[in-house]
């Protein structure tokens, strides 16, 4: 008969050993791979902090300058980086300087969000190697940029600046965004004919016809147009429909009041209303180009007979879209990230 063999007791206390090593060394590579992906999210959650912040300070346009409200730009600018979070021992939210925004251009704004010092992350298991804390930053800069395309909003007029002179901002002059009944160029008041959409209110609508027109004005066609696309135009006055959408838009608004500039406005929008600057259009259903978009207060509504035409307020604004655009004239702005 064989005996089994058996570990001495010296060889069984170098495994026992070895065992606990093997153990040290796996919880040690553990313990640093949770502060590496906790220094990973803390990277992510800073950038997030950062690009949010500057998008909202670069949408602090000055209506009148078509320049950054740099003040308004860093309040909106730490007002949203403090709705975001990152890891200091526990998500905390962002505390921006307002040292940490700067204006790099006059439609460009810089953040730079921080966790330093006291509010550097903390680690968890690297404190056994003497790391307590890990310190790192996020900067993400955004422009107004001048628009290329505007996505939503866009009411179906289109308007051609005096070749001498672009529009200008303030109360007066305003500016003639549809023709009255009369005043017309050979049928043609101001309308145009957008392309068949079938995103927001109006989808599913005919693509001409005053009842789709009525509907565009009143809630904004949300398909892309670009600059340079060309458009046909809507022959027509359609004058109760859009005097209909028009009322509608003042309803909708927190401030009704008639005769007032864009300075007294204290509403929520609905009074504003985003058009294509394009060529001028020939008589009867003829095409026209798009040139570039704009934005215009409503001061009053539209009356009835020749006085049914609208005369619009020129405002410097943010639009949803893609920048690109020409970078002077009546612009309307986007925003993006540029680094």
């Amino acid at each position: 008969m064989r005996s089994t063999p058996r570990f001495s007791r010296a060889e069984r206390g170098a495994v026992l050993i070895w065992y606990v090593l093997f153990l040290l060394i796996t919880l040690c590579f553990v313990s640093l791979g949770i502060d590496i992906a906790k220094l990973a999210t803390t990277r992510t959650q800073l950038q997030n902090a950062a690009d949010a912040a500057a998008l909202a300070g670069a949408s602090a346009i000055d209506f009148e300058a078509g320049t950054l409200s740099q003040s308004l730009a860093i309040a909106r600018a730490q007002q949203t980086a403090a709705m975001n979070q990152a890891f200091i021992d526990t998500p905390r939210p962002v505390a921006l300087e307002a040292s940490d925004v700067v204006f790099p251009t006059p439609t460009r704004v810089r953040v730079t969000v921080r966790r330093e010092g006291g509010n550097a992350m903390v680690t968890t298991f690297a404190q056994v190697l003497g790391i307590r804390r890990l310190e790192m930053t996020a900067t993400a800069t955004a422009e107004a940029d001048t628009a290329k395309a505007v996505d939503c909003g866009l009411v179906p007029l289109g308007v051609t600046p005096n070749p001498d002179q672009d529009f200008v901002t303030g109360c007066s002059p305003g500016y003639t965004l549809k023709f009255g009944a009369g005043a017309g160029s050979q049928g043609n008041y101001g309308a145009l004919d957008l392309p068949e959409c079938d995103g927001g209110p109006c989808a599913g609508r005919p693509e001409t016809g005053a009842s789709t027109f009525e509907c565009l004005v009143r809630n904004g066609y949300c398909c892309p147009i670009e600059i340079g696309q060309q458009l046909p135009t809507e022959p027509g006055n359609m004058a109760g429909p859009f005097r209909k959408a028009i009322e509608d838009r003042f309803e909708a608004d927190s401030d009704r009041r008639e005769g007032i500039c864009y300075d007294d406005y204290k509403g929520t929008g609905q009074r504003i209303i985003n058009v294509l600057i394009t060529t001028d259009a020939g008589p009867g259903r003829t095409s026209v180009t798009v040139l570039g978009f704009s934005s215009f207060f409503i001061s009053n509504k539209p009356g009835s007979g020749n006085d049914n035409g609208l005369i619009g307020q020129f405002l410097h604004r943010i639009v949803p879209g893609d920048g690109g655009g020409s970078s002077i004239g009546p612009v309307a702005y986007t925003l993006r990230l540029v680094q």
